[in-house]
């Protein structure tokens, strides 16, 4: 009988030291750094709709003007549990540190990315830009699209002046004078349009380029709490569930949490987002391809590409919405 009732309080002890061990996993209270886009559309919605609450969780969002600025505050500064980031920053960070990981992906676009330029400093096709000023951002997929997109129209980076700005201070910029066209992504794009009006001409409108839009954690957070991860997503997949059957209503919403106006275009704008929880091999390819540039141009003085399966970590997104994830592994 002593055995019996020691055997007993052995496993109380047991059930209780699993249920501490859940609840220190369980965290209720989340930071996200995220950039002000069309791009995080999805966690505007959960936010409107109430989805984080829905699942357990509370979601205090800080915005930033960029992906880079929203992914160095979480890694540098510890400012945030979860920041969303483009491919670009995530790719010369980790020549640098392999403490993070990509979640999943939730939206992509072939067509977000563009360069805008003024007509009236005399362009009017994408090889006048030789010579010209070209404002972006470095560091961020608007630094790789231009590459990219000047490679493509029998051009050099080195043959243009590329000037380094913030991402909302680029349209402002055009409109001064002080660079004859940008490369940035939207709203900004369409910030700038409004800005010039008929002198107004953009440039690049072949799809060449997939960008991606990443939830990335640290290694530490997804140690400490997967499930807080899996509750996250599940609330992000509500978001995109609600933008898939309600188009208006989330134009409205998003528009309006981004203090934009909302014009006759702006269904265009929207139908050229892809919103969806992915982990697919592009991700991968991307990744990839965006090192081997770095490499090649010089950005960096490493010499092979990192290996991204260890900057991604699946069992979330595999969890939560497993037809989604279709990386080969």
């Amino acid at each position: 009988m002593k055995t019996i009732r020691i055997f007993m309080a052995f496993c109380a002890m047991a059930v209780l030291f699993a249920a501490n061990v859940c609840a220190q996993e369980e965290r209720t209270e989340i930071i996200l750094g995220c950039e002000k886009s069309f791009l995080t559309a999805s966690v505007w919605i959960a936010e409107s709709k109430g989805y984080f609450q829905e699942e357990g969780i509370n979601v205090t969002i800080k915005e930033y003007d960029s992906g880079k600025a929203s992914f160095h505050a979480m890694i540098r500064d510890n400012a945030s549990d979860i920041s969303t980031v483009a491919q670009t920053p995530i790719m010369f960070n980790s020549f640098k540190q392999n403490d993070f990981a990509i979640i999943a992906a939730m939206v992509h676009s072939d067509n977000d990315v563009k360069v805008l330029a003024r007509q009236d400093k005399g362009i009017k096709n994408p090889l006048d830009l030789k010579g010209k000023k070209v404002g972006m951002t470095k560091g961020s997929t608007g630094q790789f699209f231009l590459d990219l997109f000047l490679t493509y129209k029998g051009l050099t980076f080195s043959e243009v002046e590329a000037i380094d700005f913030g991402p909302a201070d680029l349209p402002q910029a055009l409109a001064d004078g002080q660079v004859d066209a940008i490369c940035t992504w939207e709203p900004h794009i369409m910030h700038a349009k409004e800005l010039l009006g008929e002198k107004a001409f953009l440039l690049s409108i072949e799809a060449i380029y997939r960008e991606d839009f990443y939830f990335v954690v640290t290694d530490n957070f997804i140690e400490n709490n997967p499930g807080v991860l899996r509750r996250f997503l599940k609330a992000i997949e509500k978001g995109e569930e609600f933008i898939q059957e309600n188009k208006e209503e989330s134009i409205d919403i998003v528009y309006k949490r981004l203090k934009l106006h909302k014009g006759p275009c702006a269904p265009l704008i929207w139908d050229m987002f892809n919103f969806e929880l992915i982990l697919d091999q592009s991700v991968l390819t991307s990744l990839e391809d965006e090192a081997r540039w770095a490499i090649r141009v010089g950005l960096t003085d490493k010499k092979e590409v990192p290996n991204y399966l260890d900057f991604i970590y699946m069992d979330a997104l595999d969890e939560v919405k497993p037809e989604a994830v279709t990386i080969i592994r």
